[in-house]
């Protein structure tokens, strides 16, 4: 009779965590899938990043497709949500995106120095500080772009016989390794994402 007793306490106990697990799973997936067209959108947005030639061009629309998701809290309420899931692999690229997010976002001594809610434009996005070169707004970088491109630094440059320019400087070297970083670790985790 003692093992009927424990036998039947054990299988309601299997049949409840599986009851658990099967919720656990059907709610982490409904999560992920509730995201999806934000996913999507910013996936967009990001794609058209990736290709533009400008950097200082590009990232200034970066900071402005990732502050508003950055004011949101951007997927702090999902990750609390996955966390408990058996979902690592989608919690952990949910985790990554949020990094970026955060790293991306606004920060008052920063590149990105808007404030909650602000809209982001070249004339509060600040470059520079960089190989001696002052910070100075991107619209101060961008409307010396002619000027700059002639101004080569031998100093920094690899090899001194093919000097690079300031332009180079804050262009490809601060805007686009700060803008490829991003874009190709948010587009990774989106994938995965998208995958689930």
């Amino acid at each position: 009779m003692v093992f009927l007793v424990i036998n039947l306490i054990t299988n309601l106990k299997s049949r409840k965590m599986k009851k658990i697990s099967f919720s656990l799973l059907n709610g982490s997936k409904r999560t992920i899938k509730r995201i999806q067209p934000q996913l999507l959108a910013l996936e967009k947005e990001l794609e058209k990043i990736r290709v533009m030639d400008n950097k200082i061009e590009a990232i200034v629309r970066l900071f402005q497709v990732v502050s508003p998701l950055h004011d949101q809290g951007g997927f702090a309420e999902e990750l609390s949500k996955l966390q408990t899931s058996s979902r690592e692999k989608e919690f952990t690229a949910l985790q990554n995106l949020q990094l970026h997010i955060r790293n991306a976002g606004r920060s008052p001594y920063g590149i990105n120095r808007t404030q909650t809610g602000e809209e982001v434009n070249a004339g509060n996005v600040w470059l520079g500080d960089v190989f001696g070169l002052f910070t100075h707004p991107a619209d101060f970088w961008l409307n010396r772009m002619d000027e700059l491109k002639k101004e080569l630094r031998p100093d920094v440059s690899k090899n001194p016989t093919k000097p690079v320019s300031n332009w180079y400087i804050i262009n490809d070297y601060q805007c686009g390794s700060f803008v490829s970083s991003h874009v190709d670790g948010m587009l990774a985790n989106i994938a995965v994402l998208k995958a689930a």
